[in-house]
């Protein structure tokens, strides 16, 4: 493998011979937050167990510092806004969520019948009534007030 001395998106250290992207320098709490999402989720989705303790180098000195990664269930909650298609706006937050197109989304009527979130629709919106059902991996609960609730 050849490095060209132009290209930025190389590391300076050429004897590893691991391409590095470069990226901004890390100077806030915040960008340091948004790298390391990045990272994880990057490694994670690539196999590769996420847990565990690094050392940490820094100015030559050693430093031991424990990492541990921990996955947390995540809630979403959308509204359906305006639809006459209940069970699309399902579909709909549950693709926004996982970045994909509907069509790649099992069909809806496996987990629950359309005609059930259809009456709820139509129930008052003050009303206390739910659906709550399993769907593409999440727990789904539907509110009459148009609340889409996901949570893992």
């Amino acid at each position: 493998m050849t490095f060209d001395e132009n290209d930025s998106t190389r590391s300076s250290s050429r004897n590893t011979g691991f391409r590095e992207l470069a990226h901004p320098p890390i100077t806030t709490d915040e960008s340091f937050q948004e790298a390391l999402r990045a990272l994880v989720l990057d490694a994670d989705a690539h196999g590769v167990d996420v847990c565990g303790g690094w050392a940490i180098e820094s100015n030559g000195a050693d430093r031991a510092w424990d990492i541990k990664i921990t996955r947390v269930s995540r809630r979403s909650v959308v509204s359906i806004e305006d639809s006459d298609f209940p069970a699309s706006a399902v579909a709909d937050a549950v693709a926004e969520r996982d970045g994909v197109d509907t069509t790649d989304l099992p069909p809806l009527y496996d987990a629950i019948g359309p005609d059930v979130l259809e009456v709820l629709h139509d129930a008052e919106a003050d009303s206390d009534h739910s659906v709550t059902f399993d769907y593409a991996g999440y727990t789904i609960t539907v509110s009459a007030d148009g609340t889409i609730v996901i949570r893992e």
